[in-house]
């Protein structure tokens, strides 16, 4: 039970951080260098944990698994989590210290 919830938590974290990040971001051309290095990744894994958090919720998990595969397996999606959330918190520094209207000189 316990790894169920915590495998709910991880990846509705990571989801929340991916779909957060796009929503601020609002990427516009996809297919440029600097669109694919920055949303890409985000984007893949958000489908990635979504399919993940519906497979989990339509099969439940099976409770035979050995300790280290518990262990791996909470250890990549707290890894990949973090990774989404400083992106999120980065970007979200980035407009705050480049905010998009310049104040105007008087």
């Amino acid at each position: 039970m316990l790894y169920a919830l915590t495998l709910y938590v991880l990846l509705i974290v990571g989801l929340l951080a991916s779909v957060g990040f796009l929503v601020l971001h609002r990427p516009r051309r996809f297919f440029r260098a600097v669109e694919i290095n920055a949303s890409w990744w985000v984007i893949i894994v958000g489908l990635w944990y979504a399919r993940s958090l519906a497979l989990l919720g339509i099969r439940g998990v099976r409770p035979e698994h050995a300790w280290w595969d518990v262990a791996l397996s909470l250890g990549l999606l707290a890894a990949i989590d973090g990774l989404l959330v400083v992106r999120f918190f980065s970007y979200v520094g980035y407009l705050r210290d480049h905010p998009k209207d310049p104040p105007t000189a008087a």
